[in-house]
């Protein structure tokens, strides 16, 4: 069987188990010193930034808070705020001077998380504040809070989940009922080739850089990654990053599938073409060939990760990870944060479920 009819029956099996939408990040919105987005799924974060106006730096700079709220009628309201936890076990949060909760500090990603109604008390408090104070039990600053902005951002989620207008909104309140909007997050069939270790030789990796977009960019020490991405039949894939410059805290790739089909008469050797994305990586740009940054391809998962950093401290950038289908790569996650202004609490833009193609058009029998 050919190339061409291996691909045309993929296609149709996927086709037969159902299409996946278009592909669509949320946007990320700022408004003062809050970020704010929300997913494909209508799933929301506001992210509390370090003030412009206040001339402090990341270093000496605590926080960030996150206020994250679901769309569907579990309406799970949390608040979590990211600091490196100091000697002390418990913490006051004050807002314009007047307590507004305390608890325990916890060791963990998040020393102080907050749910429930709880959340939503300290919600309202933060919409009509101006400043927030986290102190030790004796008072110690631990973390200083600007809130301008935040009642904009926490609009924003109102209107971006439909609760404007309802009792169940924070800031745009009103009488009518709340009806939460039906989304589906898409999942995406994985077609899984048998396993094979047939990887490019040496000499074809070296033979691609040159014909590729990073000859000019490949100095210094380079490092190209090779993985076979299975078998079916006579062909043989692989996924080639080659080595595409590299900075103080970024390294770039530029992704391609090789593609290798045996016959015992003649072989064709491996040919090259830019690995295709249904969303394109953001570090690479639309209108060209795909460019990936810190890559990281997970065997197991037939997972690729690009992970681009907009400064060292990592407070801000893009993620996205693909999963390989079997025939290109489909993104499952993506998150940004475009103010590089101490938040390391990236913002979820989109999310998609995968599973084996088996699985998914036994399901539609």
């Amino acid at each position: 069987m050919t190339p061409i009819s291996f691909i045309a029956g993929i296609f149709a099996a996927i086709a037969t188990a159902g299409a996946v939408p278009a592909v669509q990040p949320g946007e990320i919105r700022t408004f003062k010193d809050w970020a704010v987005g929300c997913d494909n799924g209508a799933d929301c974060q506001a992210v509390s930034l370090m003030p412009e106006a206040s001339g402090a730096v990341p270093d000496d700079w605590e926080g960030p808070i996150s206020i994250i709220r679901t769309a569907g009628s579990d309406d799970i309201f949390k608040i979590h705020i990211l600091f490196q936890p100091k000697q002390v076990d418990r913490y006051k949060m004050i807002v314009d001077g007047r307590l507004v909760d305390t608890g325990p500090i916890v060791q963990g990603d998040y020393p102080i998380q907050i749910v429930g109604t709880d959340a939503r008390k300290v919600a309202q408090a933060i919409i009509s504040g101006n400043r927030l104070v986290i102190e030790g039990p004796d008072d110690e600053i631990i973390a200083r809070v600007s809130l301008a902005g935040s009642s904009a951002a926490l609009r924003y989620i109102d209107q971006k989940q439909g609760r404007d207008g309802t009792g169940t909104a924070l800031v745009a309140k009103g009488s009518r009922a709340f009806r939460p909007a039906v989304t589906k997050i898409p999942t995406i069939s994985v077609d899984r080739w048998d396993a094979a270790k047939r990887v490019p030789e040496t000499g074809d990796i070296i033979a691609l850089a040159e014909d590729s977009r990073c000859k000019q960019e490949r100095f210094g020490v380079v490092e190209d990654q090779i993985f076979p991405l299975g078998k079916r039949g006579n062909v043989y894939r692989a996924l080639v990053l080659i080595s595409c410059g590299t900075g103080a805290y970024n390294f770039s790739s530029a992704p391609y599938i090789g593609e290798y089909v045996e016959n015992l008469r003649a072989t064709s050797g491996w040919t090259f073409a830019p690995a295709k994305f249904d969303r394109q990586p953001s570090w690479g740009g639309e209108g060209a060939d795909p460019l990936l940054v810190n890559a990281n391809w997970n065997d197991q998962d037939r997972t690729l990760a690009s992970y681009g950093k907009g400064r060292g401290i990592g407070d801000c950038g893009s993620a996205e990870n693909y999963v390989w289908d079997g025939i290109m790569f489909r993104l499952i996650a993506a998150s940004a944060m475009q103010e590089c202004r101490g938040a390391f609490e990236w913002i979820t833009t989109w999310r998609a479920n995968h599973r084996p193609l088996e699985q998914v058009v036994s399901a539609t029998d």
